[in-house]
């Protein structure tokens, strides 16, 4: 470096000692010539600083080519990380991403998420062609509609040269080389590009930069790389012009002497040639020595930091660096390091991130290179095999059954053969001994030729998700056989309902048949409205619209009602019943009604499943904190897969072809909602099939005290009268029925079909008790109800709602239009023989 710093300064000043010394006469133009060679001296520096600006923004775009961001497609991280690094290395530049149809896909002079426009280019396709970098001529960018320039780098991605990185520089990011330090006073001097554009001006930039530069000038460079002109500045100065243009870049500058500065400046160097030539020539000799030995001594100590950044180490902090340049790319490899080293450890966590959640998801990956029997796997799936995962060959009847290994076997050739991808599901077996569902999928790996070269995929353990497919299809079963269930269980009624109707229309009938009849049709309409409310219960238990009346209530006495309401049963089966008491009053906090409802399910349930003579057990006892029920049968019993679903919805017990077992499989459902409600639990114990069940219920025991008062002893029934009933009901049928039945028991009765009738005999019938339909055609119950309250006649009569819809919502709804009862079809008549005694009495 000192060496040609040296020899620079003899090429420099010993051609201007000899000339002087030898052509004295011509000192004139001697004196211009070497101004000229100075000049254009200067010009070849300046070109040479551009060259490394270039250079600079050169190493700079292929820095941030090397982004992780890139590999991984991040684009906003890539925006970030080139805005943070652009900082660092100055101003005056930006970073433009495209593709090959010239799309910006990231621009630092737009925050990220700009739309950015397609900015294609030849040179842009001649850096995808060759792969190598270049430099742009002047150009107006798409974005800032500004004059720049780019240095053009292409990017590799997975092998695959995929996109292009660009450093696009204004003109200030070349303001530091046209100074009034490197430039001599009063010259005009350009920078311009390989079409003659000026990019930088030191006199009137604002009107020069992105103009083409005076004819001459350019004519002249078109012809030879450097030379010197006279031409005239844009302004109409004339010029003596020295030129050079890089034969690396192809950029060149010009400086423009005027001439009558120049004459001026010949002129007094005349006088100081001789003088000055012998001290000029000692300084330039020392200095050349010392800036060469600094410059030398600068670039060495860049050359361990370079190494250490190829190798991916930390570098060690540069010292020992003198040269302005030298500092920024010392400053560039520190920052770049630091950046590959934060790089490295997002990296690192967004790799333990992505396994953990591949663990999680109990999902992998593997390749598998033809030719080759390991397969290579990512880290989770061991995890979903419990074990390492075996060469292909070994994975036959160990890792994959045998259905599921030939299926693997034939994809795999197939996608060999021809390409492609593919999905399985697949049955394994884990290291453990149970069996996984897999999802399974493969694609192919092409070479430059177009042949397999490796397969690869990935692979999901599925289980959970097959699992519960399955259990939907279960309980779509289950939904079925219930359906079918329920068809059958509302015909069993409807069959003696139906006949006893046809029997009752024939002529000729004794009245005791009559009454069997009718006793008939009873009970199976009584059956059938079971039906119906067990159905509506429990879909209102398990809705949580339930609203328990709770009290303190005695154990016992629930049990012994709800022993009373199945002995019916009990006694046609020829059961033998055992109830076992406390001896002790014995209270739980809850809804007795409902209480009553669980025991009665449970008693029913045992006496239905057991065979005739057989023997059930009902046990209470009592701890410091719960009630336990048990009721124990020798019935048929259940098995394992019954006992894990006894409490399901529509879970019935093996049943038979005649349905003497029938039902509709909610009572035992119904009784866990009821008792969980109540804060309790209930459980199934059987030891198998034949050999009995014992249903065990545990409730909180409440430990308050009871209030010492009785119940009121009810009133005394007071003689009945007839009582005056309006039946007003659109259904002749039904409206008919309910007068004759009311009316045998001593009342009168009067029938209207319509309210507009109805409301029409009210006034002159006054009824005392009015049975009405609610959906009614012309004007409903509710409506109806209102009116005959606003009548002074039947504005006392007692209003009951006799209608099909029984939620809590509509006995509300009744209440509101002013009824006094809700009776729900089919009519309960001791319900309504209640109501019409009470109206008797009253």
């Amino acid at each position: 470096m000192r060496a040609y710093l040296l020899w620079l300064v003899l090429a420099t000043l010993l051609p201007g000692v000899v000339g002087a010394s030898l052509l004295f006469v011509h000192q004139y133009q001697k004196a211009r010539a070497q101004f000229e060679k100075n000049t254009l001296q200067t010009v070849r520096a300046l070109v040479h600083t551009v060259d490394n600006k270039l250079l600079q923004g050169q190493s700079i775009a292929q820095t941030l080519s090397t982004l992780d961001a890139l590999e991984a497609g991040d684009f906003a991280r890539v925006h970030r990380q080139a805005r943070q690094a652009l900082v660092l290395a100055g101003g005056g530049m930006n970073m433009v991403l495209r593709d090959r149809s010239g799309q910006q896909l990231v621009n630092t002079a737009a925050d990220y998420g700009t739309l950015l426009p397609v900015d294609g280019s030849p040179q842009l396709e001649r850096v995808f062609a060759t792969g190598k970098p270049a430099v742009s001529d002047v150009f107006i960018g798409p974005l800032r509609k500004l004059p720049s320039v780019r240095v053009d780098v292409p990017v590799q991605v997975g092998g695959e040269l995929r996109y292009v990185l660009s450093i696009g520089m204004r003109p200030d990011y070349f303001q530091d080389i046209l100074t009034p330090k490197s430039i001599p006073e009063g010259a005009v001097a350009s920078l311009f590009d390989r079409q003659g554009i000026i990019f930088a001006r030191n006199v009137n930039p604002a009107q020069s930069i992105g103009k083409p530069v005076n004819p001459l000038l350019r004519n002249a460079a078109a012809r030879a790389s450097e030379g010197t002109i006279d031409s005239r500045s844009r302004e109409g100065m004339p010029l003596v012009t020295s030129y050079s243009r890089s034969a690396l870049t192809g950029w060149g500058v010009a400086i423009g002497i005027p001439r009558a500065v120049l004459r001026a400046e010949l002129l007094g160097q005349l006088a100081l040639m001789v003088g000055g030539t012998a001290v000029l020539f000692a300084i330039g000799l020392c200095l050349a020595w010392l800036i060469g030995g600094r410059m030398a001594r600068s670039l060495q100590a860049l050359t361990g930091p370079a190494l250490a950044l190829g190798k991916g180490v930390k570098p060690q902090p540069v010292t020992g660096v003198y040269v302005r340049e030298a500092a920024e790319v010392a400053a560039a490899i520190g920052d770049a390091a630091s950046l590959l080293e934060e790089r490295s450890r997002e990296l690192a966590a967004k790799e333990s991130a992505l396994r953990e959640t591949h663990m999680q998801a109990r999902f992998g990956t593997w390749h598998w290179s033809l030719g080759s029997e390991a397969i290579e796997v990512s880290d989770s799936v061991p995890h979903i095999f419990g074990r390492p995962l075996p060469p292909f060959a070994q994975q036959r009847g160990t890792l994959l059954v045998e259905e599921s290994w030939q299926q693997v076997q034939q994809l795999m050739t197939e996608l060999v053969r021809i390409g492609g991808n593919g999905k399985l599901q697949l049955h394994a077996t884990h290291a453990d001994g149970h069996r996984i569902w897999l999802d399974y999928r493969c694609e192919s790996v092409h070479g430059p030729d177009g042949r397999v070269l490796a397969l690869r995929g990935s692979v999901q353990d599925v289980t959970d998700r097959v699992r519960a497919e399955e259990a939907l299809r279960h309980a779509d079963q289950r939904k079925n056989e219930f359906l079918a269930m329920l068809a059958h269980e509302l015909r069993n009624p409807l069959a003696p309902i139906t006949s006893g109707a046809q029997l009752l229309g024939q002529d000729g009938l004794d009245p005791a048949r009559t009454r069997q009849i009718s006793g008939i049709i009873a009970r199976q309409a009584r059956h059938m409205a079971g039906l119906v409310d067990d159905l509506l219960d429990v879909s209102r238990v398990t809705r949580g619209l339930v609203e328990l009346s709770k009290q303190r209530i005695d154990i016992n006495a629930v049990v012994l009602e709800a022993v009373e309401q199945v002995q019916a049963l009990v006694r046609d089966k020829g059961h033998k019943l055992e109830v076992r008491t406390l001896p002790q009053p014995c209270h739980v906090f809850g809804d007795r009604k409902r209480l009553v409802q669980v025991v009665g399910n449970l008693l029913h349930n045992a006496a239905k499943f057991t065979d005739r003579g057989g023997e059930i057990a009902v046990t209470l006892a009592a701890g410091s904190e719960l009630v336990v029920l048990e009721v124990r049968d020798n019935g048929i019993g259940m098995l394992r897969a019954e006992l894990e679903r006894a409490f399901d919805m529509f879970v019935q017990g093996e049943r038979t072809p005649d349905r003497s077992l029938g039902g509709l499989g909610i009572g035992l459902a119904l009784v866990r909602s009821l008792v969980e409600l109540h804060g309790g639990s209930v459980g199934v114990a059987s030891s198998g099939q034949g050999q009995g069940t014992v249903f065990t219920v545990r409730l909180p025991r409440c430990t308050e005290r009871a209030s010492a008062g009785l119940d009121a002893a009810a009133a005394a029934e007071a003689s009945a009268s007839n009582v005056k009933v309006l039946v007003v009901d659109d259904n002749v049928d039904a409206a008919q029925v309910l007068a004759m039945y009311v009316g045998a028991q001593g009342h009168e009765v009067q029938v209207e079909h319509d309210s507009t009738a109805a409301l029409a005999l009210a006034p002159g019938f006054a009824p005392n008790v009015c049975l009405l339909d609610i959906g009614l055609p012309d004007m409903d119950g509710y409506e109806l109800a209102r009116r005959l309250r606003r009548d002074p006649a039947t504005a006392r009569a007692v209003l009951v709602a006799v209608t099909g819809y029984g939620q809590e919502q509509d006995r509300r709804n009744s209440a509101a239009a002013g009824f006094d009862h809700h009776l729900v079809k089919p009519v309960d008549m001791a319900s309504l023989e209640k109501i019409l005694a009470g109206v008797a009495s009253a």
